[in-house]
């Protein structure tokens, strides 16, 4: 890497986030709106049931425990370099910048991809169960498009308003999936309360691990405070704790509310759970009957709260890497009136509706989203594994310059981390899978070569950027306090 060190407004591209915003509660709160427990709750449970029997709870915390170990890693580093880069900053100040380029790239088009597909989902949602319509391509074309504008307004207005919103639609959630998961277990649920839910599940191995993917695979977005660090208070302190408290809160809640779900329908009765199309309603109408008619709106105050922390994190990314000249400059622009990254917010929604949208001419909105965000996601995953990797390089060249890091933090738990995420690429990418998940291999190898040939493409044609780079990525409060110049 070479040593040439740039202030960040040394270029006429760049531009600096309003420091100071958020306190711990803001930072935290994308995180836990981004992984959006009672949609995963909905629409997870039922066929974890369906793999593993009435062990959903059991998978739900062992997975929590794994996935705090790539949180951790995350927060190992944003105590280092808080940075609206997030995971570019961090790998292209452990690996280099070629490496963080590419995964910036499949990370980002994973997000859009991903978000594609729930996006006609949430669009075919809205016309189902709002409007009583069944799925037609204009109408749900148009409703996606107008929800996607609405989720993105928040992002454009400002970083405060945006984290109001995710706030509210968060708590109205959280609060009504609590009270449902405690009433089913102060009655009682079906049968009495039971022990079998947190005992090893007896199906076979391969579904066991399946389930395990599942469950994995929804705390996906507990990052998400990681690219607010440059307008946090305190942010060494503060982001870790976010990043780390957003996997461990949503953890709490996945393990409640599954295990509040089995004891409903009672667990010698896990067949009629996993056959059933809406589970949670089945629940609230037997034991919280005015919980019941208000699923549909806890579901689209969970998708909803998730797409505006989306939207508000990966902004922030897109921002930070235009900014450093790793993508168009325009994308590391300001808007002046707001202080928010306007045009990176929207140059990640706007693709991301268009994918979902006409993904309406060639499938139904079940199979678009079951293939675009299972395809999504697993750019994200490769991001998670590169990170545990990194803290671990990173951990080697601070010992080299007399700087001593917590090697179970820095080497043992990303280790751990790689180890659990190998888990949802097996269950991803293994063989077998029906048309169209059965091109998952191929798609995911493609999204990688996407990203490898963007970072050599970069490297060609403005060699400059990939020097500059690092200096730019991280931003006015990470370099005030480096550890390692640039270079070193």
């Amino acid at each position: 890497m070479a040593s040439t060190q740039m202030s960040p407004s040394s270029s006429p591209s760049s531009a600096s986030l309003e420091r100071g915003q958020l306190g711990l509660f803001g930072v935290i709160m994308p995180g836990l709106a981004q992984v959006a427990p009672a949609f995963n709750l909905f629409f997870t449970t039922g066929v974890m049931v369906a793999l593993a029997g009435a062990s959903a709870p059991l998978i739900f915390l062992i997975s929590m425990v794994g996935m705090i170990a790539t949180a951790s890693s995350l927060a190992q580093f944003s105590g280092v370099y808080p940075s609206a880069g997030s995971f570019i900053t961090y790998i292209t100040r452990s690996i280099g910048t070629r490496v963080a380029t590419a995964i910036g790239i499949i990370t980002i088009l994973g997000y859009i991809i991903a978000f594609g597909g729930i996006y006609i989902f949430v669009g075919s949602y809205i016309v189902q169960n709002v409007f009583g319509n069944a799925h037609v391509w204009g109408l749900t074309g148009i409703v996606t498009i107008v929800y996607g504008a609405l989720v993105v307004a928040p992002v454009v207005v400002g970083l405060k308003f945006g984290v109001r919103i995710t706030v509210a639609l968060y708590v109205f959630e959280v609060a009504l999936l609590l009270v449902l998961s405690i009433t089913i277990l102060v009655k009682g649920g079906n049968s009495g309360l039971s022990a079998t839910p947190f005992k090893w599940p007896s199906g076979a191995a391969k579904d066991v691990l399946v389930a395990f993917s599942l469950a994995v695979l929804a705390f996906g977005g507990f990052e998400a405070a990681a690219p607010l660090a440059e307008e946090t208070r305190n942010p060494r302190r503060t982001v870790p704790l976010a990043v780390v408290g957003a996997v461990v809160v949503s953890g709490i809640i996945y393990v409640l509310g599954s295990y509040a779900l089995v004891t409903a329908f009672g667990v010698g009765h896990t067949g009629t759970l996993a056959g059933d199309a809406n589970p949670f309603y089945t629940a609230a109408k037997a034991f919280l009957p005015f919980v019941a008619p208000l699923i549909t709106w806890i579901f689209l105050s969970s998708v909803t709260s998730s797409y505006v922390a989306a939207n508000t994190q990966t902004s922030r990314v897109i921002f930070a890497g235009g900014r450093g000249g790793l993508w168009p400059r325009a994308l590391g622009s300001i808007m002046p009136r707001f202080r928010t990254p306007a045009v990176a917010a929207i140059a990640f929604v706007a693709p991301s509706i268009a994918i979902g949208v006409i993904s309406l001419a060639f499938t139904d909105p079940g199979t678009a989203v079951g293939l675009l965000s299972t395809w999504g996601i697993l750019g994200l995953i490769i991001m998670y594994l590169m990170a545990n990797l990194a803290l671990i390089v990173e951990y080697v060249k601070l010992r080299r310059h007399g700087i001593h890091k917590n090697v179970w933090l820095w080497v043992v738990t990303p280790i751990i981390g790689i180890a659990v995420l190998a888990i949802p690429i097996w269950g991803d990418l293994r063989p077998g899978q029906p048309s169209p998940l059965n091109t998952l291999p191929w798609l995911t190898i493609g999204l990688v070569v996407v990203g490898i040939l963007y970072a050599l493409f970069l490297g060609w044609l403005r060699p400059e950027a990939l020097r500059n780079a690092p200096a730019l990525l991280e931003g006015e409060e990470s370099l005030e306090t480096d550890p390692l110049p640039v270079g070193q």
